[in-house]
């Protein structure tokens, strides 16, 4: 018995690795290309001038960001009728095909094609990397953990994905334009490479077969949980569309405060750090699972002061406060929403957090759209003071989620004490 569960627990272990791997490089892959996307349009329009060159970066961006609201969903279906492992691979491997092909674009069309396709293809791999942790993890903490080093490698990607991206396109931007296709090549092998071999890696690690399904008919019968649930959702939307507002609201800010593109990138860099840090907590043994649901509330609220107080800085170090306060919280937020809508899914794991894929990715386009829009018809104030009032809002909707939430077997008790889901 004792050698049957350390095998058991390697076998867990290894597939973890593979699992935080494959976020990795999905979020690398979306980072990479950002800085790199300006000069790769300049490059392939015929007669370019910046204010073409902007607005087809905008939109490559957002064809990556859009395409998850078509096809989240229909992935995590998939996933719970034909199990995570199939999925996995396919998104890893069309993942792959389609950025390689993005970093050697024949056309401007060609490129927003293998944006749309390559946006699409990442939706298969979170909801699907989440449910198999959820399907296979039965202890409450260790589930928490590994939801919360999935969610640090996808920070991670983000973090590295501009930086590698940036050092990529010094080789590139010396090139002439039938030659890029050789320091492309650079970033094909980095990101498409690691794809490939985080697919092979899924193929080993992870055991064929059809998810297993847990029991979980009296929670899913329950009014509370449905509430919960859809509670859950429209927090996520929330928070993205937050979080977008915020990336680019600091962008247009940060020229009216004179900011340099130097001082912009360090600051993002270190959102991504604090981020890192808030998740590391959350998830850490310092912290039992059950009792972040009542971190949820106060951190909405503390995003919320920190977009009001954007409009107090008056220079790079008056906005290092406000900007740790949104990625403190941003940071905590978005796994441990993941994880409790993990817990109360009443159409599988899968198809569940594909739809929560699906409302992230809508508010962040809506928050990203939103923030420019506010920005160009109102006041600098309105942009940060109504997404500010929105989240707030969001805070004291919250302040009930945590009774709702002790329906879920990570916080129902038996009698003896022991957790349902044990």
């Amino acid at each position: 018995m004792i050698r049957l569960a350390k095998t058991l627990e390697r076998r867990q272990s290894r597939a973890l690795a593979a699992l935080v791997f494959s976020a990795f490089v999905i979020a690398l892959g979306y980072g990479t290309i950002l800085p790199v996307l300006p000069q790769m349009v300049q490059r392939l329009l015929s007669a370019p001038n910046a204010v073409d060159i902007a607005r087809h970066t905008g939109f490559l961006t957002a064809a990556f960001a859009v395409a998850p609201l078509a096809t989240a969903f229909p992935w995590g279906r998939l996933s719970d009728r034909y199990g995570r492992r199939p999925i996995l691979i396919l998104g890893l491997a069309g993942f792959a095909v389609t950025f390689a092909a993005t970093t050697i674009p024949l056309s401007l069309t060609f490129l927003y094609v293998m944006r749309l396709l390559n946006g699409g293809f990442s939706a298969a791999v979170l909801p699907s990397a989440f449910a198999f942790v959820a399907d296979t993890e039965a202890d409450e903490q260790r589930r928490a953990r590994a939801f919360g080093r999935i969610s640090v490698a996808s920070s991670l990607g983000l973090l590295a994905g501009p930086m590698i991206g940036g050092l990529a396109w010094q080789r590139l931007g010396t090139m002439p334009f039938d030659e890029m296709s050789n320091g492309a090549f650079l970033l094909s092998f980095l990101v498409a490479g690691g794809a490939v071999v985080a697919a092979a890696t899924v193929a080993r690690a992870i055991e064929r077969g059809p998810p297993p399904r847990q029991k979980r008919d009296d929670l899913e019968s329950t009014a509370a949980a449905k509430s919960g649930e859809l509670r859950l959702l429209v927090l996520a939307g929330v928070l993205a569309g937050g979080l977008g507002l915020f990336e680019v609201g600091l962008t247009l800010r940060s020229r009216s405060l004179s900011i340099t593109p130097t001082e912009l990138g360090s600051m993002f860099a270190m959102c991504m750090a604090v981020m890192l840090i808030a998740q590391g907590i959350v998830f850490s043994r310092l912290v039992k699972p059950e009792t972040t649901r009542w971190l949820i509330a106060p951190a909405f609220a503390v995003m919320a002061v920190g977009l009001a107080m954007v409009l107090l800085a008056g220079g790079s170090d008056g906005l290092l406060i406000p900007t740790s306060m949104v990625a403190a919280s941003g940071g905590l937020l978005a796994p441990t929403l993941t994880y409790w809508i993990s817990w109360i899914a009443k159409r599988g794991h899968a198809a569940e957090l594909g739809l929560q894929s699906t409302v992230t990715s809508m508010g962040q386009a809506l928050g990203s759209a939103g923030a420019g829009l506010l920005y160009e018809s109102f006041d600098v104030s309105v942009a940060f003071l109504a997404p500010a009032a929105v989240l707030a809002i969001a805070a004291v909707a919250s302040l009930q989620l945590p009774r709702q939430l002790e329906t879920t077997p990570a916080v129902a008790r038996d009698p003896g004490g022991k957790s349902v889901a044990e």
